[in-house]
């Protein structure tokens, strides 16, 4: 019996795994056998719901969170997703800390009900949208419940990504935020409005987002991104640096933001290895060195660590300007 259980396991595993979800297991013995593997072979997401260790490893965050919901709109077709669940699914740029729980449509009062990791909000969808058999709010109402669930650094890589993977237009997206204007979430809206104004689609990654909405918030905002600049050994080519400040340094001034994911991540890898991954970007550098612009390398906790980013800017010569006005008037 044991045996017929693990063969029978192993099937369903495969299935979940080529449907892009995880597994609820179809009876009372299966999720014994399965509870019984947590810790060495299976892990539980959320309860009721099973996954193989090593792949759920190779997931990133992002990624874990969209197999979470297509389980659960397996199970509760009923169900519409939406917020920062709706917006993952669309492939945007969001947070990872506002995954942890999946986000749902309520028509009753908003809960996060302990243990469940679920999170129902009291949203009115305008209709909903079938994603792959999965139900959420359209993509305007989507973009524009996020930004008015998140502070100015959070919301810009979702207000990049709307821009540069939807197509919506700034002007769309702050005529939406301001239909939703109400006298209960005045500072909501001005912190929408004020991360729209400030968005932009060149931003290739959701950690560039946030880096420029710190840099924005401390006064060392970029004067260009994606910066773009011959490779001196092949005029064909092109290299590019996250960053660029020009007017406010003694002398042009190149920044880059390293992430391990470009190291880890196989889609990011393109086929080549970690190691082949390093030489390259050192190859890379090496290239940049050439025209002698001074180039800053920070990271993602360095970042987070707003103090540190302003710092380091500062040491190498950028210039704070006057800090923006609106800091005292929206939620940070």
């Amino acid at each position: 019996m044991a045996h017929c259980n693990d063969q029978l396991i192993e099937q369903l595993l495969t299935q979940a795994e080529q449907e892009g979800r995880c597994l609820i297991p179809p009876s009372t013995a299966i999720r014994k056998a399965l509870l019984r593997r947590i810790g060495s072979t299976i892990v539980s997401p959320m309860p009721g719901l099973f996954a193989r260790k090593m792949r759920w490893k190779e997931l990133n965050r992002a990624q874990r969170h969209v197999e979470i919901v297509r389980t659960l709109a397996l199970a509760h077709p009923d169900w519409t997703f939406c917020s920062f669940s709706a917006a993952c699914l669309l492939g945007l740029e969001v947070s990872w800390r506002h995954l942890n729980v999946a986000h749902v449509c309520s028509a009753t009062k908003p809960s996060a009900r302990p243990g469940t990791r679920i999170q129902r909000h009291q949203i009115e969808p305008t209709s909903t949208v079938n994603q792959a058999g999965i139900s959420t709010t359209p993509p305007i109402q989507t973009v524009t419940d996020c930004l008015l669930q998140t502070g100015f650094a959070d919301g810009m890589p979702i207000a990049d990504s709307a821009m540069s993977k939807l197509g919506l237009t700034r002007e769309r997206l702050m005529e939406a935020v301001e239909k939703r204007a109400g006298a209960r979430n005045g500072r909501a809206v001005r912190t929408a409005l004020t991360t729209l104004q400030h968005a932009d689609a060149r931003a290739e990654s959701g950690g560039e987002s946030v880096a420029r909405a710190v840099m924005i918030e401390t006064g060392f905002a970029p004067d260009r991104l994606q910066y773009e600049l011959t490779d001196p050994f092949d005029s064909t080519e092109s290299m590019r640096t996250d960053f660029a400040w020009g007017r406010q340094a003694r002398e042009l001034t190149l920044g880059e933001l390293d992430g391990l994911v470009k190291y880890t991540d196989q889609t990011m890898l393109a086929g080549r290895t970690t190691a082949e991954t390093l030489v390259a970007e050192r190859q890379r550098e090496a290239h940049l060195s050439l025209y002698g612009h001074p180039l800053i390398r920070f990271t993602m906790n360095e970042v987070r660590s707003a103090g540190m980013l302003a710092k380091k800017l500062q040491t190498a010569g950028i210039r704070q300007t006057i800090l923006p006005t609106w800091l005292n008037d929206v939620d940070l």
